[in-house]
């Protein structure tokens, strides 16, 4: 039986104060003021721009959200899953304190020797393992031997699995480990029910899903393509 959680906001008690509208001004405005770029991740933000799948990666405040994350955190063990071209990944990494660990799985390769090369020119490597392999199995593997043992999980994968990885997610974080899932507000489609398209779909039964669950405590910001931030209790 679910938790008797409040009602959603109703029409006529919408809140007066709201997240700003962030248009194209105010975002130059945000990156000009706020974001402190390490030389390393704009080169590698400027070879990914090259790739028709560049939007997959992460944006540089969010990046930089990630690192100030992880330094407040200091988590010891740590696993990504999804890397792409690695900008998540130096980010996160460059917030890890002494003796932690990472792990970083993608199932391309070549994803993956991108995010190698810019790890050993951030002088991460010995920080970061990269694994090519499929997520959901590493995952599923893991639980066996390692189950309540990671202290901070990214997810930045394929939208099918999304709720899989979400459920195991939950298995390894120990309680108070945080799990970061990066695309909540997928391009806006959540609130738009001109899309139903079934990645669509997935994404709002993962917020549903999240909403709705008692063990854990969360907050969603609007931050690049939405960030959903979750600590098991």
């Amino acid at each position: 039986m679910l938790p008797n959680f409040p009602k959603p906001i109703s029409e006529e008690n919408r809140p007066i104060n709201r997240t700003v509208k962030v248009d194209d001004r105010l975002y130059d405005y945000l990156i000009d003021h706020s974001v402190r770029e390490p030389q390393v991740l704009e080169d590698l933000r400027r070879e990914t721009a090259q790739y028709h799948m560049a939007r997959m990666a992460l944006s540089p405040e969010v990046g930089q959200f990630l690192t100030l994350l992880i330094s407040l955190l200091n988590p010891q063990k740590v696993m990504e899953i999804g890397v792409f071209t690695g900008y998540s990944t130096i980010s996160i990494a460059r917030g890890l304190g002494s003796n932690a660990s990472m792990l970083a799985i993608d199932k391309k390769q070549m994803w993956l020797d991108i995010a190698d090369k810019y790890l050993a020119k951030a002088d991460l490597s010995a920080e970061v393992n990269t694994l090519c392999a499929n997520a959901l199995q590493v995952m599923q593997d893991k639980v066996e031997h390692e189950s309540a043992s990671y202290d901070f999980l990214f997810i930045d994968a394929d939208k099918a699995n999304l709720l899989n990885y979400y459920a195991l997610g939950k298995k390894l974080l120990r309680p108070g480990g945080c799990m970061v899932i990066d695309n909540t507000l997928w391009w806006g489609n959540v609130a738009d029910d001109r899309f139903d398209d079934k990645d669509t779909q997935i994404v709002r039964h993962l917020n549903d899903t999240i909403h709705q669950d008692p063990t854990v405590t969360f907050s969603q910001l609007p931050i690049g393509d939405g960030l959903t931030i979750v600590r098991l209790n």
